[in-house]
């Protein structure tokens, strides 16, 4: 990457966010995405390696990060409720209540 302003986790996060593209553009060939957007290959070829770093800064100052479309987005409150949950729940699971066949 450029010589950039962004901290060291921006950096971190840009950083991933590259890695993300790269390794989706390397899993099909140049064809079809060049085709899709309306340019040739070499300018895919030559945005891998020119812009890719940017895109990747951009998403990161605009406080977005890229996935892979088959991640799924979880809010953090939930998640903290549903283990606080787990561990209420998992609490009163002693060797008698499991011998008995559950959880009281």
């Amino acid at each position: 990457m450029s010589t950039t302003k962004l901290s060291p986790a921006q950096q971190e996060s840009a950083r991933k966010s590259l890695q993300i593209m790269l390794q989706a553009l390397a899993g099909t060939t140049l064809g079809p995405v060049a085709d899709a957007i309306g340019v040739d290959e070499s300018t895919i070829s030559r945005m891998r390696s020119e812009r890719f770093p940017q895109f990747a800064e951009v998403l990161t100052v605009i406080g977005l990060k890229l996935v892979p479309t088959e991640a799924k987005l979880y809010d953090e409150e939930d998640i903290r409720a549903l283990l606080h949950l787990s561990r209420r729940s998992l609490e009163s699971v002693t060797p008698e209540t499991l011998a008995k066949g559950g959880a009281v």
